[in-house]
């Protein structure tokens, strides 16, 4: 099975709006991961559904930061939309907290670098709005990723701009 250039893999997940598949990207012959949404189904969802898609890629895709996946490429094939993203390798702190309390030293650690991923969205323009621990994915070496912009906000250049600048300002009284 094909998505767009991709190679289907296995199934990794499904949702409430689609699923997620482990592909192969045959041009650079990497992993990947692709979230698909049937097009229908994102037109049954309401008029403004397809364009959050679009929105979450286009929301991930602007930043490159070590605590925030990194989205490759987005398309339509065959009735799907698709976002093809960095392959993971995890569990969700979700998962990890029904384990059990978190250890301290973990719970710090990931509280910060996800405040820092916030952060640098935040500086870029892009709001997440839908924090929380399932949408962290913490891969095997222990680093939280944060996942799914599929409700994020981008806000205008501008007023990122003038924020920047009134930030800037404040720091140097």
């Amino acid at each position: 099975m094909k998505i767009g250039r991709y190679d289907i893999l296995d199934e990794i997940g499904e949702g409430a709006m689609g699923t997620v598949y482990r592909a192969r990207d045959p041009l650079i012959d990497r992993a990947v991961a692709i979230k698909t949404v049937s097009i229908e189904q994102l037109r049954q969802e309401g008029p403004d559904a397809e364009s959050r898609f679009l929105r979450e890629a286009q929301s991930a895709g602007r930043l490159s930061h070590p605590n925030i996946v990194t989205i490759y490429d987005v398309g339509e094939s065959d009735g799907l939309a698709y976002i093809a993203m960095e392959h993971l390798s995890g569990a969700t702190l979700r998962d990890i907290m029904n384990r059990g309390p978190l250890p301290l030293d973990l719970a710090l650690d990931t509280a910060m670098q996800m405040a820092e991923a916030l952060a640098f969205a935040h500086e870029h323009g892009v709001i997440h709005r839908d924090i929380k621990p399932g949408n962290v994915l913490v891969t095997a070496d222990g680093t939280p990723k944060l996942l799914d912009f599929g409700i994020a906000k981008l806000l205008d250049p501008a007023a990122v701009d003038r924020t920047q600048a009134m930030t800037g300002h404040a720091m140097l009284l």
